[in-house]
């Protein structure tokens, strides 16, 4: 056997998995082919069979059937409205933040000697000579 037929069967064994009965037929005949000669091919088969079988004894068991635990779920509250308010908060801040400073630049007049009062005034009154637009 060569490397390459190795790793061959190797990326076939990744693909399908460890049991050859569920593998496609022309990749079955030719696993069994290369299981025949080669005792590396039927250790990495061992190992990957050890590994999905402890891969089933890990997975989770489900009491009650998954109507009971979908109607556990229902039961308890899926939101907090505190936690919502909280998470929310600092985005409300940096949206306000960014309006205001929107509308500074926007008012801020030619002249560069004006003070911040001057700014704040020509915001809020949009008449006469205070007339930003």
């Amino acid at each position: 056997m060569s490397a390459d037929d190795i790793q061959e069967f190797l990326d076939r064994l990744d693909l399908y998995g460890g049991r050859l009965e569920d593998w496609p037929p022309l990749a079955r005949t030719a696993a069994e082919t290369t299981l025949e000669v080669s005792s590396e091919a039927r250790a990495h088969l061992a190992a990957m069979r050890r590994a999905e079988d402890a891969l089933l004894l890990s997975r989770a068991v489900i009491h009650g059937g998954i109507g009971a635990t979908a109607a556990r779920a229902m039961q308890a509250p899926q939101i907090d409205r505190r936690q919502t308010f909280v998470r929310r908060l600092p985005w409300a801040a940096a949206g306000a933040v960014a309006l205001l400073a929107g509308f500074y630049v926007g008012a801020v007049p030619r002249e560069h000697n004006d003070t911040a009062a001057d700014v704040a005034v020509a915001l809020l009154d949009q008449s006469g000579d205070h007339d930003v637009w």
